[in-house]
């Protein structure tokens, strides 16, 4: 294969900047002669993967493996997932290779649709493409790979790219690969000479139920092939190394609070006391996102008490405020007197990690009598996990 130049984003990024401007205009360049051979044989591989991996599913009962009836299908994580479900969510932006300091980025010169007739049929078009990593939990992380158009050609549908054929080398296997724009499905998936309308960002995935599942946090080489036979730079070599860790900066801070933290959580030394985190969406709101805290606890007389209470952040916030509030004058199941609730205090939130969960509290002041009053800051552990939502 012919390799065309890399840069990394460490380092040289005064020699990339400079190498990597884009031109205005669209190209004037010989018409691409198309691989149909063996964009046809990429795009029937892929094909092959996604309906063994739906026949796999349909077995196991995954939702949306079954055609129509009545009943929903069970909600599973994915097994043969190739970075933890939590690490990213959907819409995944432009620009996250920014945050990987071993970012590769390359400029490859992609094909039109050969099948779309009149000038499209005989365009190509400069892009950068960015291969990089996301730091995720438990020293994983996501693998992805952006591609970006010129800004004078960002949406033109009347002359766009198509995307190329990708494949990844990692050991004895060389496949190509699932890619998808959207993260934690089991079979979206984006092929070859696909129209390319607007810059997108993918994260490589492995096939669910397939005989070979890729490690990508191990050394891999991903190679980006245009399909067209007479561009002398056709292949473009992506070489990743081993994930580090201690690299990005990101897998040493909080997880960004999602639904992958709802659950119960509790302190491994301390029984009989626990919190009930559920995290959901608000529908027309300018804070879309909103967390509920029930905290089932004791009060000086070692009689159970729980606290309650909810709060708003935005999406990608690593922590959030709640205000907890106390219950009085109720009646059992409803046979009396309605509870009323007052203020008891705050209470803030992060997840260092899926399963540790650490949090600050302060009770108001003037609380009457009998009310449990205190501050402190604690970690606690996960207790369980939802159905579809493995965080990890």
């Amino acid at each position: 294969m012919k390799q065309s130049i890399l840069f990394s984003c460490v380092g040289t990024a005064a020699l990339g900047v400079a190498t990597l401007v884009q031109a205005a205009v669209p190209e004037v360049a010989a018409t691409p002669q198309v691989d149909l051979a063996l964009a046809q044989q990429a795009r029937a591989q892929v094909q092959a993967q996604i309906t063994g991996a739906k026949v796999a599913a349909t077995k196991t009962g995954v939702a949306g493996a079954k055609p129509g009836g009545t009943h929903a299908s069970e909600l599973f994580a994915n097994p043969d997932r190739a970075y933890p479900p939590s690490c990213l969510n959907s819409p995944m932006p432009l620009g996250m290779w920014q945050n990987d300091p071993n970012a590769l980025v390359g400029q490859v010169k992609l094909i039109g649709d050969p099948y779309a007739g009149g000038n499209e049929a005989t365009y190509s078009e400069t892009v950068k493409i960015y291969v990089f990593r996301v730091a995720c939990t438990s020293g994983l992380s996501a693998t992805l790979m952006e591609i970006d158009r010129p800004s004078s050609m960002e949406g033109n549908t009347s002359l766009y790219p198509t995307l190329p054929a990708v494949s990844v080398a990692q050991g004895s296997n060389n496949i190509y690969v699932r890619l998808a724009n959207d993260p934690n499905t089991f079979f979206s998936t984006a092929y070859s000479l696909n129209p390319l309308i607007n810059s997108d960002v993918f994260v490589l995935e492995n096939f669910y139920g397939g005989s070979i599942q890729l490690n990508y946090n191990n050394a891999l080489t991903l190679t980006v092939d245009t399909l067209n036979n007479n561009d002398p730079n056709r292949y473009t070599n992506f070489p990743l190394s081993n994930y580090n860790p201690s690299q990005y900066p990101a897998a040493a801070l909080s997880l960004p609070i999602s639904g992958y933290m709802t659950g119960n959580w509790y302190d491994i030394t301390h029984s009989g006391e626990g919190i009930q985190v559920e995290v959901g969406e608000l529908q027309g709101s300018n804070n879309p996102r909103y967390i509920t805290i029930a905290w089932y606890t004791y009060d000086s007389a070692g009689i159970p008490y729980w606290l309650f209470g909810s709060g708003v952040f935005n999406s990608g916030d690593t922590s959030a405020t709640v205000t907890l509030g106390y219950s009085s004058g109720g009646s059992f199941a409803g046979s009396g007197a309605s509870a009323t609730q007052k203020l008891w205090g705050t209470f803030n939130v992060q997840f260092p990690s899926c399963n540790t969960m650490q949090f600050t509290y302060q009770s108001a002041a003037g609380l009457p009598a009998g009310v449990p009053t205190g501050s402190g800051t604690k970690s606690w552990t996960r207790l369980t996990q939802m159905n579809g939502l493995t965080c990890m």
